[in-house]
C-alpha cells in the first residue's frame, strides 16, 4: 500500500497543452478569461474544486459582477469550468507532483499574475504564455525568429503581424526581466545594453530603412527561456488549506487560533488518500472533515491545544471517531451489497480498491473499529472466518481478510476475563468499544472539557463517576469539600464499583491500547 507522499502527492498545476494552445493564437479566448485561470490556479483542489470566492476574484482582477459572470460563462463554453453543488471546478489543469519526467504541466510561478502579465494588452499576454510553455520554464529552446509572427515565408505565431511588432514585445520582456535570449551563443537579459541592435544585426533588420532581409530557406535561430529568477519563484497550490478553512468557517470555528502546524496533519490524511483512492479519496476526507466540524464546533479548538510536535488530537479525533466510522461504514456495504447507487460504495466494489481500503483500515484503525466492524459484519450474517477460507492465498501480508481477522483475534485474547464465558466476554468487550473506550474517547472528551475549565470561567465544575462497568455518569461536586473528603468518595466509589461487578475479577482484566 502506498505510503503518505511516497514520491510526492500530486496537486493541481496548469495543462502545458492547452496554454501552449492559447500561447500560440489556436484557442480563442479574451484576456479576462486567461487572467481567470493564472489567478485561480493555486486554490485548484485535486479534484478540480475551486477554494476562492467571486468577492475575492473579482477583487483581485478588478472585474465587475457582471464582467466576471461573462468570463464564467465563456469559460464554460470552452468547457474550462464547470458547476456543482454551489462551486466552480477547473478544467484546465493537470495533476502532477512535480517531477522533471513529467511534461504535461506547467511550473505556476508569480509572475502569471504579475501586474506586467494580468493587465497587459491580449497579444503580449498570449505571447508569454506561448513561451512559458513551449519548454520547461527557465529552459532555453531553440526556436527560429520567423516562426514568432506572422509572414509570407515561414508559419509563426499569427496574431504577431509583423517583425516590428514582436520586437516591440520581446525587447519589453527583456528589458523587464521575464526573458532571457540568446543569440550565437551569447545570453542577453535585463543588464545587456546592446541586446536591441545585435538582435536586429542579427535578423538583417535595418533601422533607418525599416526593411528586413528575409529568405524561403534560411531562418534566424536564436533560444529563448523564462527569466530563472522567474522560474524559482514558484506559487505552491494552496487548496487544501483553504478547503480546511472554508470549512471551518462555515462551522464558526475560528480557525486562526489554531497551532500552524495543525492543518497540515490534515491535509496529510487526505494526501494519503488522495494516493490510494484518487477523488474518491478527497471525497471521503473532505465527508469526514464536515461530520468532524459540524459536530464539534468550537471543540476543535481545544482538541488542537492537546498536542505535540508529532501529532494533534484534532487529526485524531477526525480519523478516530469520524473517518474510521465512514470506512467501516463502507466496508459493511461493499460486503453485503448495500447502497450499491453510493458512487463511493460502486468505486471500492472494485476488488483491488477494496483490498486497499482493507489495508487501510487495518493501518488506520483503533481496537475500538475493529471490535465494532466485526459486531456489524455479524449483524449482516458475515463472518470473517468464512472470508479468509474463500481466499487461496493465506499468506497474512498478502491476504487483506487474514490480516484483518488476525488483528480482531488479537483483541480479543489481549481482553481476559476469568470464569466468564467466551460469548459473554465478546459482548462485553464490544460493549466497552460502543462506548468508545477501546478508543480512549472518554479521556479526549473529559480532557477537552478540563481545558475548557482552564481557560473559561464556568460557574461550576463536574467530576465523572464511573457508576457500572458499561456506562459513565455524570455527577456535580460540591466545590467545598476537601481534599481528604474528595479522596474517601472516590474510595466509597470504588469499593461500589467492586461490589456491582463481584461476579468478575476486575485484577485478572487486562487491556492493550
Amino acid at each position: 500500500m502506498t505510503g503518505i507522499n511516497s514520491k510526492g502527492t500530486k496537486t493541481a498545476k496548469f495543462d502545458r497543452d492547452l496554454f501552449f494552445n492559447i500561447g500560440k493564437g489556436n484557442l480563442p479566448i479574451t484576456g479576462n478569461a486567461i487572467n481567470f485561470m493564472l489567478y485561480t490556479m493555486p486554490y485548484v483542489a485535486k479534484d478540480g474544486r475551486i477554494y476562492c470566492s467571486k468577492q475575492q476574484i473579482r477583487t483581485a482582477l478588478y472585474l465587475q459582477h457582471k464582467t466576471l459572470n461573462r468570463v464564467i460563462s465563456e469559460l464554460k463554453l470552452l468547457g474550462l469550468l464547470s458547476e456543482k453543488d454551489g462551486f466552480l471546478y477547473s478544467h484546465f489543469h493537470v495533476l502532477s507532483n512535480g517531477e522533471k519526467e513529467g511534461k504535461g504541466y506547467m511550473k505556476n510561478i508569480k509572475a502569471f499574475t504579475s501586474n506586467d502579465i494580468l493587465f497587459s494588452n491580449i497579444n503580449k499576454k498570449r505571447f508569454f504564455l506561448y513561451i512559458a510553455s513551449f519548454s520547461r520554464i527557465g529552459v532555453p529552446k531553440l526556436v527560429s525568429v520567423e516562426a514568432l509572427y506572422s509572414n509570407k515565408y515561414h508559419s509563426g505565431v499569427d496574431y504577431i503581424e509583423s517583425y516590428q511588432e514582436l520586437c516591440e514585445i520581446l525587447f519589453e520582456f527583456v528589458q523587464k526581466g521575464y526573458f532571457v535570449v540568446y543569440i550565437n551563443g551569447q545570453r542577453y537579459d535585463n543588464t545587456s545594453t546592446d541586446f536591441e541592435q545585435v538582435f536586429h544585426s542579427y535578423c538583417g533588420y535595418d533601422q533607418v530603412t525599416g526593411k528586413q532581409r528575409m529568405s524561403k530557406i534560411k531562418k534566424h535561430n536564436i533560444a529563448i527561456q523564462i527569466h530563472e529568477k522567474l522560474a524559482k519563484d514558484v506559487i505552491d497550490n494552496q487548496a487544501s488549506k483553504e478547503e480546511f478553512k472554508y470549512f471551518a468557517e462555515q462551522y464558526n470555528i475560528y480557525h486562526e487560533l489554531m497551532r500552524p502546524e495543525t492543518i497540515p496533519f490534515f491535509i496529510n490524511i487526505q494526501n494519503e488518500l488522495f494516493d490510494l483512492f484518487g477523488s474518491v479519496g478527497v471525497e471521503l476526507y473532505r465527508h469526514a472533515l464536515v461530520s468532524y466540524f459540524s459536530a464539534e464546533e468550537e471543540n476543535v479548538l481545544y482538541h488542537d491545544l492537546m498536542s505535540n510536535k508529532n501529532e494533534t488530537k484534532a487529526a485524531n479525533a477526525l480519523m478516530d471517531f469520524y473517518l474510521m466510522k465512514d470506512v467501516q461504514s463502507i466496508i459493511v456495504n461493499v460486503l453485503a451489497k448495500e447502497n450499491t447507487n453510493d458512487s463511493i460504495v460502486q468505486y471500492f466494489m472494485n476488488k483491488n480498491h477494496f483490498s486497499n481500503l482493507i489495508n487501510y483500515f487495518v493501518q488506520k484503525s483503533s481496537d475500538n473499529h475493529k471490535i465494532l466492524l466485526d459486531e456489524a459484519l455479524e449483524e449482516h450474517n458475515i463472518q470473517l472466518n468464512d472470508l479468509v477460507k474463500m481466499s487461496s492465498n493465506q499468506n497474512t501480508m498478502d491476504n487483506h481478510w487474514v490480516l484483518l481477522n488476525n488483528h480482531i483475534s488479537d483483541i480479543y485474547q489481549h481482553i481476559h476475563i476469568e470464569n466468564m464465558e467466551n460469548q459473554n466476554q465478546k459482548e462485553i468487550i464490544r460493549q466497552w468499544a460502543k462506548e468508545g473506550i477501546l478508543a480512549k474517547k472518554e479521556w479526549i472528551k473529559q480532557a477537552s472539557e478540563q481545558l475548557k475549565k482552564k481557560i473559561t470561567p464556568f460557574i461550576s465544575r463536574e467530576t465523572i463517576e464511573i457508576k457500572d462497568i458499561h456506562s459513565f455518569v455524570k455527577t456535580k461536586a460540591n466545590r467545598k469539600n476537601s481534599k481528604d473528603s474528595y479522596a474517601d468518595q472516590r474510595r466509597n466509589l470504588r469499593k461500589q464499583f467492586t461490589e456491582r461487578v463481584k461476579a468478575i475479577n476486575i485484577d485478572d482484566i487486562t487491556i492493550n491500547f
